[in-house]
């Protein structure tokens, strides 16, 4: 279920990741390490930028979704046609300790630095592992635009109940409007941001079932540790029928999703950097 909801997000996210990797620099021949790489999905966008002169690798914590990365880079390896990408590869390490036998042009995650406890520090050690005149590209979501527009009573509830779950005291646990602090806070001024947010309508085949599946796993994680669940699922229902219902709801209303923000925050480490940490 987790698999399916991920392969939505991708599908939503990664032409917006593929574009802001290109706006920051990712070019042909690129040396590139993707950490905190789930199951690939950033690494293969990254892969197919830098094409057969270039080489990424995912790093992650998770054995399991590395397992998964694997399996998709090899049915990727035998599929038909299309551009050579650069090679893949990936392995298992806990961020920041990753070592590398010489640095690489450029290091990229998304979704990784809101999820770790000392972002900062994460940033600097990380740097490290760019050659100079290389990239650090990060990229996480900005949950507060999370809306529809005009509004839709269930799907508006659906849109909250996320939001709440997504904020804990106070706090959104989307890192995407803090990236441009967090660089900065680690000495590494950015070169440049990009903000990209998808919405659609009704007919979008991944907008509305990437909503109801994200609802899904937050309210099943919220009813073990019996947060805000029950609540949220007294005013929306039956969640076997919810994707039909907001569907319904939305067409009717002609409104529209706005889902997060995609903020790509990206620094261009100096030739001759004089690093202070």
């Amino acid at each position: 279920m987790e698999m399916d909801r991920l392969v939505l997000q991708a599908r939503l996210y990664d032409p917006i990741t593929t574009q802001a990797l290109r706006l920051a620099g990712l070019s042909s021949g690129m040396r590139v390490l993707d950490v905190g790489c789930g199951a690939g999905d950033v690494t293969f966008a990254a892969a197919a930028i830098v094409g057969p002169t270039g080489a990424v690798t995912g790093v992650d914590a998770a054995p399991a979704a590395l397992e998964v990365a694997r399996a998709r880079a090899a049915r990727r390896g035998t599929e038909p046609g299309g551009e050579r990408e650069g090679v893949i590869s990936f392995r298992e390490a806990t961020l920041p300790d990753v070592s590398l036998e010489e640095p690489v042009d450029a290091v990229i995650g998304r979704l990784i630095l809101g999820h770790l406890p000392d972002p900062v520090t994460a940033l600097r050690r990380l740097s490290r592992l760019v050659r100079p005149g290389g990239l650090i590209v990060f990229q996480d979501f900005d949950n507060h635009p999370l809306r529809v527009v005009p509004a839709a009573p269930l799907a508006g509830a659906v849109l909250r109940a996320i939001a709440e779950a997504l904020t804990v005291d106070g706090t959104d646990l989307g890192a995407g409007a803090r990236l441009y602090s967090l660089f900065q806070e680690a000495g590494l001024p950015p070169s440049g941001l990009s903000a990209t947010t998808p919405m659609g309508g009704a007919e979008d085949a991944a907008i509305l079932p990437l909503v109801v599946q994200t609802y899904r796993a937050l309210s099943m994680a919220a009813f073990r540790t019996g947060t805000w669940a029950v609540e949220a699922t007294q005013r929306i229902g039956d969640v076997n029928s919810l994707l039909d219902r907001m569907r319904s709801e939305i067409a009717e209303a002609r409104a529209v999703v706005i889902m997060p923000t995609a903020v790509t925050v990206w620094n261009s480490v100096p030739k001759y950097a004089e690093r202070t940490f």
